[in-house]
């Protein structure tokens, strides 16, 4: 089979998408390697004495030890309720199935600052701030409608005939469940599960009300102190946020397929 060959200007078009993509990435990494902090040019004179401030001088490594521990638990609470809830909603009949999605996932589109002063005042009555569990439950309910949506749409691609197949095997309903669905389902659980990594890894305003002591803070947070009232270290910020991307660019790079297959599968059925 062949194709037409794509017109000049959609080259084009991708090349400068591209570089609008890449330059402030480069213009960020050029200013990690500069020691003296100018933001506005470079002083031509680089180092990694920003990355060795960052990784050797602070405490940037707890903070990186608390969002890689506060993501991985949030995946997986989300992950293990959203397939639940996704396989009773695909699965199953019931009244009011619908308005209930519906409902969770308009819940879902409220502003975190509108409800960030109810959270912090439940959180210090029930004596969890700056802990991780109040960013686990806070982070999994805040991406459960969203995820089980998500999930939903892969259950519903996956032909039920296969379970009840298995049902008249002898198989039980969970047994079917983890035997024949969960397999099938592990694409779209790692697209589900990259997209709550990188929300949690990203996020500020919740985590900097429910976790503002210092050996609690999560690597946004962190960066944010570098602001500080005698300047603005900018290489030290630029380093933060160069290694900050690494862990979840490196996930996407060796999930990138599953990622793609899961993604594309959800959209079809």
């Amino acid at each position: 089979m062949f194709r037409d060959k794509a017109p000049s200007w959609a080259y084009f078009a991708l090349l400068l998408t591209s570089f609008g993509a890449v330059a402030p990435l480069a213009w960020l990494f050029l200013l990690s390697l500069d020691p003296n902090q100018g933001v506005a040019s470079t002083s031509g004179i680089y180092s990694l004495k920003n990355y060795a401030s960052v990784l050797f001088q602070s405490m940037m490594g707890q903070y990186f030890l608390n969002t890689t521990i506060v993501a991985l638990m949030t995946v997986f609470c989300t992950l293990s309720c959203a397939t639940l809830g996704a396989y009773a909603a695909s699965r199953y009949r019931f009244r009011g199935r619908e308005p209930i999605m519906i409902g969770l996932l308009l819940a879902s589109m409220t502003p975190v600052i509108a409800v960030l002063v109810p959270l912090y005042a439940m959180a210090a009555k029930l004596q969890l701030l700056n802990t991780y569990s109040i960013l686990v439950i806070v982070f999994t309910a805040w991406q459960l409608p969203g995820t089980l949506w998500l999930i939903r749409s892969f259950m519903n691609s996956i032909p039920a005939e296969l379970e009840e197949a298995a049902l008249v095997d002898g198989c039980g309903r969970a047994r079917a469940f983890f035997r024949i669905v969960l397999p099938q389902l592990v694409p779209g659980l790692v697209a589900s599960g990259l997209i709550v990594f990188v929300y949690v890894w990203n996020e500020f305003i919740i985590a900097v009300s429910l976790s503002a002591k210092q050996d609690m803070r999560l690597v946004s947070v962190g960066l944010y102190f570098y602001l500080s009232d005698f300047g603005v270290e900018w290489g030290k910020i630029a380093a933060g946020a160069i290694i900050s991307i690494i862990p979840p660019a490196m996930l996407f790079l060796f999930l990138q397929r599953q990622l793609i297959h899961g993604l594309s599968a959800g959209a079809v059925k």
